[in-house]
C-alpha cells in the first residue's frame, strides 16, 4: 500500500466524520437555568388573650335573718333581697300621723327595714292633718331623689295627684292600703278581700257559739261598717259580708250597712238598735276603732250583749282593750302594722332591683282564748 491514501479511504473518512457530525447535532442541549423559589414569610400573628371575669357570687338574705331581725314580730320576707344592691338606693314614706299607733307603727317598720337593707329612707310625717297636707309633703319629697315613694291608708283624693306627680317624675309610687290608681301600676298592703273574709270566718266562729246558747231563737243581723270613699275598706268589709253570710246562712235584707263616708257611724248604730230592739247582731269595721266606737255606744245603751264584735287591725291599743276580755269582743284579725310597713320596704326595694315579690297576706287571728299568750310575745307582761 503506497503512502498517499486512495481515493476510497479518503471518502470512507469524510463519510465517518460527516456521520458524527450528524450525531452530535441530534443529541439535547443542556440550558442551565436559574429557579427562584419563592419561600413563604410566615407571619407570627399574636393573639389577643380574652379573659372572662369569673362572676361574683350574689349573697342573699335568708328568711330566718330577717325574721331574727324583725323580733317579736317575727315577719316574713316577702322578697329574697341581695346583701349588695346593684346600686345605691333612696326610698320615702309619708306618714299620716306617726302619733297614731297603726300608722306610727307601719311607719317604724319601713324605717327600720331600710336600715337593715342598707337604704336610706326619708320619713315625713303629715301629723295627722291628711287631705292636701300629704300630698304637699309627698311633693317635696319627690324633689329630694328618693326613687320611690307611699302613703298609708288614703282615698284617691290623694292617692291620685302623688300618683300622677311621681309618675312624670319617674318615681315609683306604692300607696299602700289606699286601693289602686290609675296612676300607678302598684298596690301594697293587707290583702283586703282576704283580710275581710278571715274576719268574717272568725265572727261567724264566735257567733254559732252564741246561737246555740244565749242567743238562740233571735234574729240575727250583720252590721258592715265601712268607708265607701276608701276603695280598700269596700273590698275589706265586702269580703267579710260573703264570708259570714256563707257561714251562717244569711240572706240580704239581714246585712245592714254603716258608712262612714256618710255620716257619724256612732249615730247610725243608735238607729238600728232602736229598730231592731230585740234583734242582735254581729259587727266588722273597715278597722278597729270604726267598730269600736258604735260597739261603745250600743253597751252605753244596755245593747252590749246583743252585739258581737271582730275588727280588722289589731294593733296595741286593741290588744289593751281585748285582754281585760270585755264581752262579746271575740278577737281580731291581726294586721301587723311592723310587718307590714317592714314588707312595704322590701316590696320598694324588690321593684326597684328587678327581684320578684309576694303580696302582703296577714293569717294571724287573736281571739280572748289567746290574748294573753300573744300579748306576752309582743308586748311583754300585761298593762
Amino acid at each position: 500500500m503506497s503512502g498517499k491514501m486512495s481515493r476510497r479511504h479518503v471518502l470512507r473518512l469524510m463519510g465517518i466524520g460527516v456521520a458524527v457530525a450528524a450525531l452530535a447535532s441530534c443529541q439535547p442541549k443542556v440550558i442551565k437555568e436559574t429557579v427562584v423559589v419563592e419561600k413563604p414569610v410566615e407571619k407570627v400573628v399574636e393573639k389577643e388573650k380574652v379573659v372572662t371575669p369569673t362572676p361574683e357570687a350574689v349573697e342573699y338574705w335568708k328568711p330566718e335573718e330577717v325574721i331574727a331581725a324583725t323580733g317579736a314580730d317575727k315577719c316574713q320576707p316577702l322578697a329574697a333581697l341581695p346583701k349588695k344592691l346593684s346600686r345605691a338606693r333612696k326610698i320615702g314614706f309619708v306618714g299620716f300621723n306617726n302619733a297614731h299607733p297603726f300608722h306610727g307603727t307601719f311607719q317604724k317598720g319601713a324605717k327600720e327595714a331600710a336600715a337593715f337593707y342598707g337604704v336610706e329612707f326619708v320619713d315625713m310625717d303629715a301629723a295627722g292633718q291628711g287631705g292636701a297636707a300629704i300630698v304637699d309633703l309627698a311633693e317635696t319629697m319627690m324633689t329630694q331623689g328618693v326613687q320611690a315613694i307611699g302613703v298609708l291608708g288614703q282615698g284617691m283624693d290623694v292617692v291620685d295627684p302623688i300618683g300622677a306627680s311621681a309618675q312624670g317624675k319617674g318615681i315609683i309610687f306604692i300607696p299602700a292600703d289606699s286601693g289602686k290608681t290609675e296612676y300607678s301600676p302598684y298596690t301594697y298592703g293587707v290583702s283586703d278581700a282576704l283580710s275581710g273574709k278571715r274576719g268574717g270566718e272568725l265572727l261567724a266562729e264566735g257567733v254559732k257559739k252564741k246561737m246555740e246558747a244565749e242567743w238562740k231563737g233571735k234574729e240575727l243581723f250583720f252590721i258592715e261598717a265601712t268607708h265607701t270613699a276608701i276603695p280598700a275598706c269596700v273590698a275589706r268589709t265586702g269580703g267579710a259580708v260573703k264570708a259570714f253570710k256563707e257561714a251562717m246562712g244569711l240572706d240580704d235584707a239581714h246585712v245592714l250597712k254603716m258608712d262612714a263616708a256618710a255620716g257619724n257611724v256612732s249615730d247610725m248604730i243608735k238607729a238600728i238598735l232602736t229598730a231592731h230592739p230585740d234583734a242582735v247582731f254581729a259587727m266588722i269595721p273597715c278597722w278597729d276603732q270604726l267598730g269600736v266606737d258604735p260597739w261603745n255606744v250600743a253597751r252605753e245603751a244596755g245593747r252590749g250583749k246583743d252585739v258581737m264584735l271582730v275588727t280588722l287591725g289589731g294593733d296595741k291599743p286593741y290588744a289593751d282593750l281585748l285582754i281585760t276580755k270585755p264581752e262579746n269582743y271575740y278577737g281580731y284579725v291581726e294586721f301587723q302594722p311592723y310587718c307590714e310597713g317592714w314588707g312595704w320596704t322590701e316590696t320598694a326595694i324588690a321593684l326597684l332591683e328587678g327581684v320578684p315579690v309576694v303580696p302582703y297576706v296577714p293569717r294571724r287571728v287573736t281571739t280572748q282564748d289567746t290574748i294573753e299568750t300573744r300579748y306576752q310575745e309582743l308586748y311583754g307582761a300585761k298593762p
